[in-house]
């Protein structure tokens, strides 16, 4: 069974950086890996709350506070923690939002913190590839 990796971000660049490192994964586990892309903090919740993933890697600032139901990436960590499929999924929170009071959120939430800031791909690979071996 492949590996079910969803990727939560509104900037389409950034889900195509998290889509290489995920296609370096597929050498590094051995497997396939079935790639979700959503770009709402809406849809993503959707996904999360309905769906079974190996690996989520979600983005802070989602740019859709015009939808009904927007979340920042913080609340959609906490959320997945309490209900829905994927509570004890590794998740990789990868925002450009630096300060120490989100990391330590996200510590708190069991999710493990990812700058966007020098984003390198290889090492990317290699930390999404150890979280899901480990399930």
């Amino acid at each position: 069974m492949p590996y079910r990796v969803l990727i939560a971000d509104d900037d389409e660049g950034q889900r195509k950086s998290h889509g290489f490192a995920l296609e370096v994964c597929t050498a590094i586990l051995e497997d396939e890996i079935e790639i979700v892309e959503t770009a709402t903090s809406v849809e993503t919740w959707e996904k999360i709350k309905s769906e079974l993933f190996s690996l989520i890697i979600l983005d802070n600032d989602f740019k859709d506070m015009h939808l009904k139901g927007h979340l920042p990436g913080i609340a959609l960590l906490q959320l997945a923690r309490r209900e829905g499929m994927n509570r004890s999924t590794p998740t990789f929170f990868c925002s450009a939002d630096a300060y120490d009071t989100l990391k330590a959120m996200v510590e708190k939430f069991g999710g493990i913190y990812m700058s966007k800031v020098g984003y390198d791909i290889e090492k990317s690979a290699q930390l999404f590839a150890e979280k899901m071996k480990k399930r």
